[in-house]
């Protein structure tokens, strides 16, 4: 249930970044290499921030593949 909890949390920051950055029209301007290299960044923290949201609430429990008997 956590896993459901964390990919929804991720989703919704997602899109809300990636409609940020269609505002800023970013998708008008990915030949200019300002706007390319802000953009790559900018989903690059997009992603940091996902792992952080993922394991913040999932915390160790993708790591335990079985129940210990």
């Amino acid at each position: 249930m956590k896993n459901l909890k964390a990919i929804f949390a991720m989703i919704i920051w997602t899109a809300f970044s990636v409609f940020v950055l269609y505002l800023l029209d970013a998708h008008i301007h990915y030949r200019e290499i300002i706007w390319a290299v802000a953009t790559s960044i900018s989903l690059l923290i997009v992603h940091m921030i996902n792992m952080i949201i993922y394991f913040t609430i999932t915390g160790k429990e993708p790591y335990k593949w079985f129940k210990a008997s």
